[in-house]
């Protein structure tokens, strides 16, 4: 019978031999990489999520006009497209942990960028350079999650995960709104600044993953 080592912990994974068996649900819940694959995407659709919801009322809060800014959130599901492309096949090539990382990056940058942005052209660009993360974000978490813990479990453990992520985006959506109904003038510039700062942790989270199981399917 194996054992897993996970940080000072391990979790007993039974007969199990190779990768694609990988971990029950009872087993990956015992692994503390679970919980911070949960975390990341937490966080990951705190702040993407609230986006979606936000940016067209925000473009409008700084005077674009209702078509513009409804422009600006379908170019974003344009650039995701790309991004999903780029950050799946990087994925493939760099470690899905590696693009994750620097999808990341890419979401802090935008995030800052998003301070100053008050013009059309500027929201434009926080577009081209948001949307390779938001496409990427989507293309990488399930393949992260099979590479962690197999896929014999991964429908449910996948699940739980989104759940996660279905909570992050949920409450940050609702942040960002009540944020900007208490702030005098109404913006959304503290509310995306939380979000830099959520996206932080998300990044420092991906850097604590480490390997449940292993390239030759031993846990």
């Amino acid at each position: 019978m194996q054992q897993l080592l996970n940080g000072d912990e391990k979790v007993d994974t039974g007969s199990l031999n190779s990768a694609d068996e990988g971990l029950s649900l009872r087993e990956a819940i015992h692994a503390r990489q679970f919980w911070v694959i949960c975390g990341i995407y937490f966080a990951l659709l705190f702040c993407v999520r609230a986006l979606m919801v936000h940016i067209v009322p925000h473009a409008m809060d700084l005077g674009i006009s209702p078509t513009n800014a409804a422009n600006v959130l379908a170019a974003i599901g344009g650039v995701s497209i790309v991004g999903r492309f780029t950050m799946g096949s990087a994925g493939d090539r760099i470690g899905h942990k590696l693009a994750m990382i620097i999808c990341f990056l890419i979401l802090v940058v935008a995030l800052f960028w998003l301070q100053f942005a008050k013009e059309l052209w500027m929201l434009y660009l926080f577009v081209a350079i948001y949307g390779i993360a938001h496409g990427g974000f989507f293309a990488l978490i399930s393949p992260m999650v099979a590479e962690l813990f197999g896929t014999g479990s991964h429908g449910v453990i996948f699940g739980i995960v989104l759940f996660s992520g279905a909570i992050g985006g949920g409450i940050g959506s609702v942040l960002a709104g009540h944020i900007f109904d208490i702030t005098t003038p109404h913006s959304y510039q503290l509310a995306f600044l939380i979000f830099a700062g959520v996206s932080i942790i998300g990044l420092i989270l991906c850097f604590l993953l480490r390997p449940v199981i292993n390239k030759g399917g031993e846990k």
